[in-house]
Protein backbone atom coordinates (compact mmCIF):
# COMPACT_ATOMS: atom_id res chain seq x y z
CA UNK A 1 0.00 0.00 0.00
CA UNK A 2 1.48 3.08 -0.83
CA UNK A 3 0.68 6.13 0.47
CA UNK A 4 -0.99 8.28 -2.33
CA UNK A 5 -2.92 4.71 -3.18
CA UNK A 6 -6.80 5.10 -3.21
CA UNK A 7 -6.60 2.38 -0.61
CA UNK A 8 -4.77 4.28 1.62
CA UNK A 9 -6.22 7.44 0.89
CA UNK A 10 -9.72 6.50 0.97
CA UNK A 11 -9.59 2.99 2.70
CA UNK A 12 -7.23 2.43 5.32
CA UNK A 13 -6.30 6.30 6.70
CA UNK A 14 -10.53 6.92 7.72
CA UNK A 15 -10.45 3.56 8.75
CA UNK A 16 -7.16 4.62 11.16
CA UNK A 17 -8.75 8.32 11.96
CA UNK A 18 -12.39 7.12 13.12
CA UNK A 19 -10.72 4.16 15.22
CA UNK A 20 -8.37 6.22 17.21
CA UNK A 21 -10.36 9.52 17.62
CA UNK A 22 -13.13 6.79 18.18
CA UNK A 23 -11.56 5.76 21.25
CA UNK A 24 -9.73 8.36 22.08
CA UNK A 25 -13.61 9.96 22.31
CA UNK A 26 -15.04 7.72 24.80
CA UNK A 27 -11.52 8.48 26.88
CA UNK A 28 -10.07 5.18 25.87
CA UNK A 29 -5.94 6.21 25.18
CA UNK A 30 -4.56 2.86 25.98
CA UNK A 31 -7.07 1.08 23.08
CA UNK A 32 -6.34 3.73 21.07
CA UNK A 33 -2.92 3.47 20.97
CA UNK A 34 -3.18 -0.22 20.59
CA UNK A 35 -5.20 -0.09 17.76
CA UNK A 36 -2.80 2.45 16.19
CA UNK A 37 0.44 -0.21 16.72
CA UNK A 38 -1.70 -2.92 15.41
CA UNK A 39 -3.03 -0.34 12.39
CA UNK A 40 0.23 0.16 11.63
CA UNK A 41 1.50 -3.45 11.64
CA UNK A 42 -1.10 -4.20 9.33
CA UNK A 43 0.25 -1.16 6.62
CA UNK A 44 3.79 -2.65 6.74
CA UNK A 45 2.67 -6.57 6.45
CA UNK A 46 0.04 -5.57 3.66
CA UNK A 47 2.88 -4.31 1.74
CA UNK A 48 5.27 -7.76 2.14
CA UNK A 49 3.78 -9.29 4.95
CA UNK A 50 7.10 -11.74 4.45
CA UNK A 51 8.85 -9.00 6.74
CA UNK A 52 6.05 -8.49 9.62
CA UNK A 53 8.25 -11.01 12.08
CA UNK A 54 11.78 -9.17 11.07
CA UNK A 55 9.64 -5.88 12.39
CA UNK A 56 7.97 -7.12 15.35
CA UNK A 57 11.64 -8.61 16.16
CA UNK A 58 13.21 -5.41 15.90
CA UNK A 59 9.90 -3.72 17.84
CA UNK A 60 11.15 -6.14 20.82
CA UNK A 61 14.38 -5.71 20.29
CA UNK A 62 14.92 -2.13 20.53
CA UNK A 63 11.75 -2.63 24.04
CA UNK A 64 14.19 -4.39 25.55
CA UNK A 65 17.14 -2.10 25.00
CA UNK A 66 15.17 0.71 26.09
CA UNK A 67 13.95 -0.74 29.09
CA UNK A 68 17.85 -1.84 29.78
CA UNK A 69 18.79 1.36 29.78
CA UNK A 70 15.93 3.20 31.43
CA UNK A 71 16.78 0.26 34.32
CA UNK A 72 20.34 1.21 34.44
CA UNK A 73 20.08 4.79 34.16
CA UNK A 74 17.26 5.01 37.44
CA UNK A 75 20.45 3.13 39.68
CA UNK A 76 22.75 5.39 38.50
CA UNK A 77 20.99 8.38 39.13
CA UNK A 78 23.86 10.89 40.83
CA UNK A 79 26.39 8.38 40.36
CA UNK A 80 28.88 10.33 38.03
CA UNK A 81 31.87 8.85 36.36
Amino acid sequence: MIFSSYVFIFGFLPIMLLGFYGLRFFEKNFLAKLFLVFGSLFFYAFWEVKYLGLLLLSILVNYGIATLILRNSATNVGGGA
